[in-house]
């Protein structure tokens, strides 16, 4: 998939999904995390997370398109990573301090067919009903 042009030209769309990123290639639980996904296209997303994945790391990343039981997991490479400096941070019942939210850009990889048409519709969907809400 795609170049940096068009990852920034997809039309991106600002959803709360539960997401899952496990670094490529690692078989290790500790090696993979829940992440809130921020903002999504058909060529990448935007997630938050506290865990630590360097720029430049491939991942699998996977959720469910909200409102369907459709599981996508796609490879993207991690592009961007940036503090989140606006989050709030809870204190943890055991006294740990709380981790540092990270945002981490991913540009898709390898959407498969049936993966971007089942997002297409799932995306032009939710565009029509905020649309709909608007009015």
């Amino acid at each position: 998939m795609g170049n940096l042009k068009e990852l920034a030209r997809a039309d991106r769309f600002e959803l709360q999904i539960l997401g899952k990123l496990k670094l490529e290639g690692s078989s290790a639980p500790a090696e993979s995390c829940l992440c809130n996904t921020v903002n999504i296209s058909t060529s990448g997303a935007l997630v938050e997370t506290g865990f630590i994945v360097p720029k430049g790391s491939l991942v699998k990343y996977a959720f469910t398109l909200p409102g369907t039981d459709r599981s996508v997991e796609i490879t993207g490479e991690i592009i961007r990573v940036e503090a989140v400096t606006d989050a709030p941070r809870r204190v943890r019942p055991s006294g740990e301090t709380p981790r540092k939210i990270l945002r981490y850009g991913i540009m898709f990889l390898d959407l498969n067919d049936s993966d971007r048409v089942a997002m297409d519709e799932f995306l032009t969907f939710y565009r029509k009903r905020n649309e709909h809400q608007r009015t």
